[in-house]
């Protein structure tokens, strides 16, 4: 049976739909003829949804948005129902969930290209560096696709975009300029877009598309960092708002309600405390975390041991909390939340050096297999050769790369085991591009030295984003100590008697056990913002992990310290 029947009868049986296909088919059967009116009059949506990862139809996605509105009337109208039986309006609140549902269902389209072109965008040096690489070697624009076709676990959303224009040749038979002029048309991403379009201009004209490419990767460059200063502009501001709201809020908020404790003798004050610290504090850095990891620049390759080690090690800490210890509960606290992040800290930093070790060496070790092949040395014999030198942390990856090629092994295999033994994706995206450099070019000392140039390009602008957000990592350690220091010179200040009514001496004594309890908030609060410096500053949550531990111990020694210097009860 040919594998054109095998699909038929696949899908005449069902099978190989997903559940949003299911839906979607079974939202035509009941809303098809409301949904054709309603797609016609909105021509805009065809286009929009060509230009998203969404596929579907216009009559299809109304379809499903009249489904969804239908589902979430109903629910809301139950919940009504029981907001007036139970007497409790504030839920009738949920009569805007419909429209919001609707909204949300027919905008999908223009969330995927959002998604779709952040995706792309953080690829761009890496996929027009690729190119200006193929193209040296005289690849046509059709072979320069496919090859970028295959490299779908280093660089997916462009693996992804030249399948599409790949479906277009071999499929549709459109010519390649014609289906990277449709490309161009339907792509959110708009720098992508004018890449493709000169490029097609190029390719039209007879011009030099190496030169071509070359220039619009120093442009894509430079373009890449005025972003990085200027979302370094935006995330000074940024921190500066978090910690107003972490810190100056909190201490503004532990003052007022402190104060309401000692006159009114009622804790709720406390209590409204601990849920701006327990509660509220976390929600805002989670919130912060979101902002920074949309406005920032990502790697498709993310390293999830340190998150692995992080979920072994939470309920550890967790359980070490309910351990009963003859310790202050404020010290107790503070040792389950170390345990938590004590490991995940060790790892995070481990792996954080050795991928910066190794990008930080790969320019050099590239740039000595250019060199080495101005002698007349082979690519083979040049890796070989250069085994014995010493690249810090890539020392190890190249002198197995020189032992596995004086075996006898291919370069394909040795690089491809290079790829995989490596956990930095630029020196996984660079040890790919030096393969194709062999395969396509040759391996020439031009392309070599292209490929040097490049990738000390946008190493340097890793460093130079690394240094641009470092000293906000300063700002969010003053806010921790602040919140502790704080804390002991308002239970210093509050605890002192004051003049009453009629002038006589009115002691306002906090409770020790209250006073624990603040100082336990103002570590916790430590502990969470440090997940938001190593996002700040260093751009990946794994590297908040250090910093939650250094600040938990940070705070520490600041109790201990001010408790020294300020009469407070413990």
């Amino acid at each position: 049976m040919s594998q054109v029947a095998v699909a038929k009868v696949k899908l005449k049986d069902g099978q190989g739909l997903t559940f949003v296909d299911r839906v979607s088919g079974f939202s035509l059967k009941l809303f098809g003829k409301p949904a054709r009116r309603i797609a016609g009059s909105m021509p805009a949506l065809r286009d929009d949804i060509l230009k998203s990862n969404l596929r579907t139809t216009p009559v299809a996605l109304v379809s499903l948005a009249l489904l969804v509105l239908t589902i979430a009337s109903v629910v809301a109208a139950s919940l009504v129902v029981v907001a007036f039986v139970f007497n409790f309006l504030l839920l009738t609140l949920v009569v805007v969930a419909p429209p919001i549902a609707l909204l949300i269902t027919l905008n999908g389209p223009k969330i995927s290209q959002s998604s779709r072109s952040y995706a792309l965008e953080n690829e761009l040096p890496f996929l027009v560096g690729y190119m200006e690489v193929l193209a040296g070697g005289g690849t046509s624009p059709v072979s320069t696709l496919r090859r970028l076709a295959r490299m779908d676990k280093l660089l997916p959303a462009s693996s992804k975009e030249a399948k599409l224009i790949l479906v277009d040749t071999d499929v549709f038979g459109l010519d390649p300029i014609t289906a990277l002029e449709k490309a161009a048309t339907l792509n959110p991403n708009k720098t992508f877009s004018e890449f493709l379009y000169g490029y097609t201009t190029v390719l039209k004209t007879g011009g030099s598309s190496q030169t071509y490419v070359n220039s619009k990767l120093k442009e894509i460059m430079d373009s890449r960092s005025t972003k990085i200063r200027r979302t370094s502009d935006t995330i000074g501001t940024l921190a500066e708002a978090y910690v107003t709201v972490t810190a100056i809020l909190g201490i503004t908020l532990f003052t007022l309600y402190q104060v309401e404790a000692i006159l009114t003798h009622s804790s709720a004050g406390i209590s409204n405390l601990l849920l701006f610290a327990f509660v509220l504090v976390p929600i805002i850095s989670a919130m912060f975390i979101w902002l920074l990891d949309g406005m920032g620049t990502k790697q498709p390759y993310i390293d999830y041991r340190p998150y692995k080690a992080f979920g072994i090690f939470a309920p550890m800490g967790v359980l070490f909390y309910f351990v009963p210890l003859p310790i202050p509960f404020f010290l107790h606290v503070s040792l389950a939340l170390l345990t938590t992040v004590f490991v995940p800290a060790v790892l995070a930093i481990r792996y954080s050096r050795e991928r910066h070790g190794l990008e930080a060496k790969l320019p050099d070790f590239i740039r000595d297999v250019a060199e080495s092949r101005k002698i007349g040395l082979s690519p083979e014999a040049s890796i070989e050769a250069l085994a014995p030198a010493k690249y810090g942390r890539l020392g190890k990856p190249v002198r197995s790369m020189g032992a596995q090629l004086s075996w006898g092994l291919s370069l394909d295999k040795v690089v491809s085991s290079f790829i995989g033994n490596v956990n930095s994706w630029l020196t996984k995206v660079a040890g790919a591009l030096m393969l194709e450099v062999v395969e396509v070019g040759g391996g020439t000392v031009k392309s070599f030295s292209e490929m040097a140039d490049f990738t000390r390009k946008v190493n340097d602008l890793e460093a130079e984003k690394r240094s641009a957000l470092r000293p906000y990592i300063f700002v969010i350690y003053m806010a921790g100590i602040l919140i502790v220091v704080t804390t002991f010179l308002m239970v210093y200040l509050l605890s002192q008697s004051t003049l009453g009514a009629k002038g006589s001496l009115v002691s306002s004594t906090i409770d020790p056990a209250t006073i624990e309890l603040l100082i336990v908030s103002a570590i916790f609060e430590s502990w969470v913002v440090g997940f938001v410096a190593g996002k700040m500053g260093e751009g990946g949550l794994s590297d908040g992990f250090k910093h939650s531990f250094l600040l938990v111990l940070l705070s520490l020694a600041t109790v201990y310290i001010a408790s020294a210097l300020v009469a407070v009860p413990l």
